[in-house]
């Protein structure tokens, strides 16, 4: 996997994402237990799963309405961004403290709520620069599973090396801090669509034959699979709540590697084979429940619990980033993964604590149909799915040429004192022949906002309309 700063960065930022996400779920979780139930600490924590889907919904709205508001500005960050950011960052550290006290169930709730909400939207932000670091390079799983393994990484030395309470959560605010610092630092390189990561160092890529059929099938894919994992995951809290076993110690560290096991293994053959791993994961999954349902030991159960974990989230994340390169809203579907998997962890959260404490024929019937649409539906995806070898096809010479193309385009934007927005225009003008109209829509910008960047490099160059910057471009040579 060749790496550069963005790859770096887009994995470092999924990483911290993972720490605070899992680090809060698991400090929420351990003040709940200070003031309610076992019964009632896996509902907390499922209804603050679902909460934490409206930020990852929440973010390309965000993006939008921001990127409209300073589409004139010769600013890399307006003002309204930047103090989104920092209330953001300041509502979410005093959510963490606020949480931290656990003196009711109502201020930890709401809290809570508060703190997913905006680890929602950094998080979603962040999965988009990834899938933005990540688009065309080979190795995107064994990315997200570094990215993965270094969140538990973090989660594993703040719960069990740093023994104090006070000190964890404020490693905790920290990373909240880092989380923003490295948005922010990336945040220029953030676009699927930027012309600084297209094409460049592509190897081969997942194309789908029907896009929006693949998407639904994916989605629905995933929701069956969580029923699964959702079902070993209230399994697992349930214990730990009652204080039978502690969730939190070595056997942990088993998420970090089966993390990195999957990055590895789903990354054979250019991910031909990904779809069929992460399916006997399942399978192995299913036969753990039936186990645990029979009366084996729940040790068992732990055990599969953080294996398929690691595989899923590694899953989850690599094939909704992939799919992101083929919707029209790339924003939104680069994190849909995780906002897939919490939404649908919170509507079969109850049903799943019923069957585990009720009729044990009904739950085996239950898992067993639960597997048999999860095999027709990743059956019918990955039947949608092909490989298109743009490595054999583009010559090394083609890929020079597209490099130089980008430099031309880099050398003339300074030359004529663009801004990075103006830049962005020119690529698409220069590389796209949708109408105006649809290429507002993928910058995120309206026709009015279109028309007065094409003017303003109109005047820096002294040209007529769209046509006479887009030939005068082509016609421009740097070393005049």
């Amino acid at each position: 996997m060749k790496t550069d700063k963005k790859v770096v960065m887009g994995i470092l930022a999924i990483a911290v994402f993972n720490f605070v996400f899992l680090g809060n779920e698991y400090m929420y979780d351990n003040m709940m237990m200070y003031v309610t139930d076992a019964g009632g600490v896996v509902t907390a924590q499922n209804i603050i799963l679902g909460v934490s889907v409206a930020g990852f919904l929440l973010f390309p709205v965000i993006s939008c309405l921001i990127g409209k508001m300073h589409n004139n500005s010769q600013h890399k960050y307006s003002y309204v961004g930047i103090f989104g950011m920092i209330l953001m960052l300041t509502a979410g550290i005093a959510c963490i403290w606020v949480m931290s006290g656990h003196k009711s169930y109502m201020q930890i709730f709401i809290a809570g709520s508060i703190l997913f909400i905006i680890i929602g939207v950094m998080g979603s932000a962040v999965h988009y620069n990834f899938a933005a670091a990540m688009k065309g390079r080979s190795g995107l799983t064994i990315a997200a599973g570094i990215a993965y393994a270094g969140g538990i990484v973090l989660q594993f030395i703040n719960n069990n090396l740093i023994k104090n309470d006070i000190a964890q959560t404020v490693v905790l605010c920290t990373g909240l801090v880092l989380l923003c610092i490295l948005y922010a630092s990336s945040r220029k390189d953030c676009g699927v669509d930027n012309p600084e990561i297209d094409n460049t160092g592509r190897k081969q890529e997942i194309h789908y034959s029907d896009t929006t059929f693949a998407a639904i099938m994916l989605v629905i894919t995933v929701v069956l699979m969580t029923c699964i994992f959702s079902t070993l995951d209230n399994a697992v809290t349930v214990v730990h709540a009652q204080w039978q076993m502690d969730i939190g110690q070595w056997p942990r560290v088993m998420l970090a590697l089966s993390g990195l096991a999957a990055g590895w293994l789903f990354n054979i053959a250019n991910r031909r084979y990904m779809n069929v791993s992460m399916y006997c994961i399942t399978l192995l999954s299913v036969i753990c429940v039936i186990i645990i349902m029979l009366g084996g030991p729940f040790i068992i159960g732990l055990i599969a619990f953080y294996v398929s974990a690691g595989f899923f989230v590694v899953y989850f994340t690599g094939t909704f980033v992939e799919m992101s390169y083929s919707v029209k809203c790339p924003k939104l579907w680069a994190g849909m993964g995780r906002t897939v998997n919490n939404a649908a962890a919170v509507l079969v959260s109850y049903i799943s604590l019923m069957l585990m404490s009720g009729n044990t024929m009904v739950l085996f019937i239950v898992i067993i149909v639960l597997l048999a649409a999860i095999s027709l539906c990743m059956y019918l995806f990955n039947g949608q799915q092909y490989v298109n070898n743009l490595a054999a096809e583009v010559t090394e010479t083609a890929i020079t040429e597209e490099e130089t193309e980008y430099d031309k385009l880099t050398a003339f934007a300074q030359m004529y004192v663009f801004t990075e927005r103006e830049k962005e225009v020119l690529h698409v003008l220069t590389s796209s022949e949708e109408s105006m109209s649809d290429i507002a829509s993928n910058l995120c910008m309206s026709r009015t906002a279109l028309y007065n960047h094409i003017a303003s490099m109109n005047r820096k160059t002294e040209t007529k309309a769209r046509i006479g910057l887009i030939q005068f471009f082509y016609s421009w040579n740097q070393k005049n």
